[in-house]
């Protein structure tokens, strides 16, 4: 339910806007959030966030996205799959990295710039 009051959220980011914040563009609370590479197996990522739940899947390519959204360390948001197949796409990458992934925090700087190509919208840092 979450993923999907995110897609809403950054679908809706206006033309004009450059940069945003992503604390702005989350409509739940959270505290952490991880991104996993390709190919990441799910035992690592159950590892990396000390969690573990059914939905998640392996990704099998370059370009998919993987995104762990944690509050109170439990998963509140996933984002899975291609950016073009679900209209939008968040990367970053960290100084923390843990395990198999890159980890934000919600009190980092969270400036993220917006891209868009075709009717995709990407946020990246």
């Amino acid at each position: 339910m979450n993923e999907e009051l995110l897609k809403e959220e950054v679908l809706s980011i206006g033309h004009s806007v450059e940069t945003i914040n992503l604390l702005d563009v989350t409509p739940f609370d959270w505290d952490v959030v991880y991104s996993f590479g390709p190919y990441t197996p799910k035992d690592d990522i159950y590892e990396t966030v000390g969690y573990k739940w059914d939905t998640i899947s392996e990704t099998v390519n370059e370009g998919m996205n993987q995104i762990v959204f944690l509050n109170d360390r439990k998963v509140v948001c996933y984002l899975y799959g291609y950016p073009e197949n679900n209209g939008y796409g968040i990367s970053f990458e960290s100084e923390n990295y843990k395990d198999a992934g890159y980890m934000l925090n919600s009190k980092d700087d969270l400036n993220f710039q917006v891209e868009r190509s075709d009717s995709v919208v990407y946020l990246r840092n």
